[in-house]
C-alpha cells in the first residue's frame, strides 16, 4: 500500500495585520486619554510615544512582536494539535507522538511567528522611517498596513471563488 502524505497548514503570519493594529492602539491610547483628562503625566507619556519621539520605533517594534506571539498563541494550541494528530493516527516523521510532537510544533510556530513578526515590524516601521528621513508625508494615509489588508482580502476572495467553482464541479458530477 502507498503511504499518504499530508501537511499542517501553519502560516508565517498567524495574526495577519492584527498585531500592528493592536500595537498602534496601545501607542495612541495615552494621547487619547491625555486629550480628555488634561493629566500632565498622560501628556508626558503621550509625548514620549509620539511618532516624532526617538522611543516610538523601538516601542512599536516590541509591541508588534508581543502581539504577534500573543495572537499566534490564541490561534493555534500545539498541545491540542498534537493530541488531534495522535487521535487521527498521524505523526510527524522523526518525532514521537504526544508531548514531543507538541514541543516540536511549538518550536516551529515560534520560529514562524518570529519571521512573520519581523516582517510586520518592517511593514509598519519602514514608512515611518522613510518619512522621517525624507520629510515627505505625501503617502501618510496609504501605509503598508493598508496594502496588507488589501492583499489579504484579495487572497481570501480568490480562495472563496475557487471553493465555489470546485463545489459547482462536484455538484455537476453528482447530478449526472
Amino acid at each position: 500500500f502507498r503511504e499518504q502524505k499530508s501537511y499542517l497548514p501553519l502560516r508565517l503570519n498567524q495574526g495577519g495585520v492584527m498585531p500592528i493594529i493592536f500595537a498602534y492602539s496601545v501607542m495612541s491610547l495615552p494621547l487619547a486619554l491625555a486629550q480628555y483628562t488634561q493629566n500632565l503625566t498622560l501628556v508626558q507619556v503621550a509625548n514620549f510615544l509620539a511618532p516624532t519621539s526617538w522611543f516610538y520605533i523601538p516601542f512599536y517594534f516590541v509591541l508588534i512582536l508581543f502581539f504577534s506571539y500573543f495572537y499566534a498563541s490564541l490561534i493555534i494550541n500545539p498541545v491540542d494539535l498534537a493530541q488531534n494528530l495522535k487521535k487521527m493516527g498521524s505523526s510527524i516523521p522523526g518525532v514521537r507522538p504526544g508531548k514531543a510532537t507538541a514541543e516540536y510544533i511549538e518550536g516551529i510556530l515560534n520560529r514562524l511567528t518570529l519571521l512573520g513578526a519581523l516582517f510586520l515590524c518592517a511593514v509598519a516601521i519602514i514608512p515611518t522611517a522613510v518619512e522621517r528621513a525624507t520629510g515627505i508625508t505625501t503617502f501618510q494615509g496609504l501605509g503598508a498596513t493598508s496594502l496588507l489588508i488589501l492583499v489579504g482580502v484579495a487572497i481570501e476572495t480568490s480562495k472563496q471563488i475557487q471553493t465555489y467553482v470546485i463545489s459547482q464541479r462536484y455538484e455537476g458530477m453528482v447530478k449526472q
